[in-house]
């Protein structure tokens, strides 16, 4: 009797080890898979460019806790594959893209574009969404980065987007000069 019981004990505990096993990964135990959390930046997600990790003409990172996901996807792109959700990409320190759960925007594989306000107390977003966001030379981000669909909207010289007119060491000087860096 004492066997059976111990058994049942121990079975049990199997059960409820396996049950918090499959929660802490964001598993529920059926098969089916969540999706990721939403990320919905705020004017603090956008800090000084120069510690982000760059990648080329990028600077990048994520807030969600994959950024190794992100950098790899940034040093070898691949047609198909999609960044993590949380990850931001800037080119320009007024300028940004971030990557929302899947379902926020499917015609643009789930990116939200920002224009911003950076200075040296921080940043403030003056807008948000995708149509109405104008990059700095005039042009809207979507219609330019809807080019680059094959590589999750993320433009490169390769990728079919329109060439700005700047070179890459201009742009990493107007990233070097980023206010919220403290210069």
């Amino acid at each position: 009797m004492r066997t059976t019981w111990t058994r049942s004990v121990s079975r049990g505990l199997v059960a409820v080890a396996a049950a918090l096993a499959m929660a802490a990964c964001g598993g529920d135990g059926g098969g089916a898979t969540q999706a990721p959390a939403d990320f919905v930046a705020e004017a603090s997600d956008f800090e000084c460019l120069q510690s982000w990790v760059r990648v080329r003409n990028i600077r990048l990172t994520n807030r969600r806790g994959f950024l190794d996901e992100a950098v790899a996807l940034a040093q070898s792109p691949e047609p198909g594959k999609q960044y993590p959700v949380g990850t931001i990409i800037q080119l320009f320190p007024g300028e940004a893209m971030v990557k929302r759960a899947p379902g926020y925007d499917p015609a643009n594989n789930d990116w939200e574009y920002f224009e911003l306000n950076v200075s040296a107390s921080g940043t403030e977003i003056r807008k948000r969404g995708r149509d109405d966001i104008i990059n700095m030379f005039g042009g809207q981000c979507f219609g330019c980065h809807e080019a680059a669909r094959d590589f999750d909207f993320i433009c490169e010289e390769d990728h079919g987007c329109v060439k700005l007119p700047v070179t890459g060491a201009q742009i990493a000087v107007l990233q070097d000069s980023d206010p919220r860096c403290g210069q």
